[in-house]
Parts: C-alpha cells; structure tokens; sequence
C-alpha cells in the first residue's frame, strides 16, 4: 500500500469527549469533611499508577442540550506504556474517514499510522494525553457512588487551559495575541479496594466554546470580544473515560508500510 504524508496535526486521541458517567445515584453518599489534597502535594498513587500502565479503554463523546443526551462518537482502544504505543478503532460514527489508528514513539513526538479506506495514512504528531495529565490538580473527595456495581471515591477536579499559548506553540507563530483560557472540569470514579481509577469524566464545554472563539479570530481576522459576541454554545460536551481493564502484558502491533 502506498504511503501518504499528512502536514495537519493529529488530534486523535481526544477525538472522544464524553459525558457523564450515565445518571447519577440519587442516594450517593456525600462526604461532609471534604478530603482535599492540595496542587503541591504529590499525584495520588491511583493516577500515578494509570498515567503509567498498560490498560484498554472506551471514550465516549456527549452532547448534552435541552436536556437531551446524545453519543456523538466512540472509540474503543489500548496503550502500551513502554515502549508508548496505542491502537484506536472507531465505534461510533460509522461514516468516519478513518476506521483504526495506531501512535508509537519516545517523548511528545510520535508517528501516527491511520487506516483510511482500506489505505495507511502516516503523519507526525504530537502525543495526546489524557485530559488532565501534566496540570497541577487540586483534587476533593465529593461523594461516594456506584458505577459498574462498585462502591467508589468521586474526586473532582478543576484546571485552567491557555489555548492562546498552545496555538501559538502548535503553529510555531503568534498568530493569536490576546490572551484565551478554558476551564475544565472533571471527575475521578476511584476503586478504593483496588486503589485504581476505573473512569474519567471530563466537562470540556468551556474548552470547546473558547476554541471556537480561537478559530474565528485566527480565520475572520478579528479580536477576541469581536468573536466571543458571534460565539454562543448552549450544549454541554464531555468526554467519559472507562477504563476496561489494566493489564501489563498488552502488546501492540504496529502495521508495516
């Protein structure tokens, strides 16, 4: 198969953001002495130990509006921490334009292999992390509530983004001069037993309206407050995360092209 090289970036990875993980237990336990762990203190084990295994997982990307939920894409994948590698297949939409994808490499630049109709596309790109992964969090125990039948820790979280200071590093020019950040939110579902994070939920509304705002200043030529008036997102869009099971054997393989 013939080799095709692709100069646009790659975003792949966070192709998927998701919703909540389905409703909440209306009798959740709420902790009344909010555990919270402060940015300065070290990672907790059970995010350190993710951020580090081999593990297979499903993103689900949620659009929330009117109160109606609706899937907008999923993908079903797995990681192989050392050496990185991880393989993607597309579950929802059908009609994509690419079916499976693989990433390989040492640090933040990696290769990109895409199965497009039967062809393989290969690109450079940067490595994509999960939401979160990097920014100082300040993480609180909220609540305790069931998901997959287990009794878990809710944690919280809440970080700034500057999409200013990425798109200007992405595109190697400041092509954006006034300042744009997002918040973004997020939720930990914790296996206390286990000490292991079984789902990730992601609110990455803000993020979305800002880079929407980005975009129009960078193509229409105008400033920020110029763009945030043509700019109006109603729906909630948020990523869940599952982990489907943490295994340190997982081996990929990458296709020879």
């Amino acid at each position: 198969m013939k080799k095709k090289i692709i100069c646009a970036i790659l975003l792949v990875s966070s192709i998927v953001v998701l919703s909540a993980c389905g409703s909440q237990d209306q009798n959740a336990e709420k902790v009344s002495d909010m555990e919270t762990q402060s940015s300065n203190d070290s990672v907790p084990e059970w995010l350190e130990s993710f951020y580090n295994s081999s593990y297979e997982y499903r993103k689900s990307t949620i659009v929330l509006e009117n109160d109606i939920e609706d899937t907008i894409a999923v993908v079903e994948g797995k990681v192989e921490a050392s050496p990185y590698k991880e393989h993607i297949k597309i579950v929802e939409p059908a009609e994509s334009s690419w079916s499976e994808a693989w990433f390989y490499g040492d640090g933040d630049d990696v290769t990109a292999i895409l199965n497009v109709e039967n062809d393989y596309v290969l690109q450079n790109t940067r490595r994509s992390y999960p939401y979160g992964y990097g920014s100082n969090l300040s993480l609180s125990k909220d609540r305790t509530e069931e998901y997959n039948g287990i009794s878990c820790d809710v944690y919280t979280a809440e970080y700034t983004v500057d999409l200013t200071e990425r798109i200007n590093q992405e595109s190697e020019e400041a092509i954006i001069t006034e300042p744009i950040t997002a918040v973004v939110s997020q939720e930990y579902y914790v296996d206390p037993e286990q000490d292991q994070l079984l789902c990730m939920i992601t609110d990455a509304s803000d993020r979305q309206e800002k880079t929407e705002i980005a975009n129009r200043v960078m193509n229409d030529n105008i400033t920020v407050e110029e763009a945030q008036k043509l700019v109006s997102v109603d729906e909630v869009t948020k990523e869940k995360m599952e982990i489907l099971s943490y295994d340190d054997s997982i081996s990929i393989d990458i296709p020879e092209i």
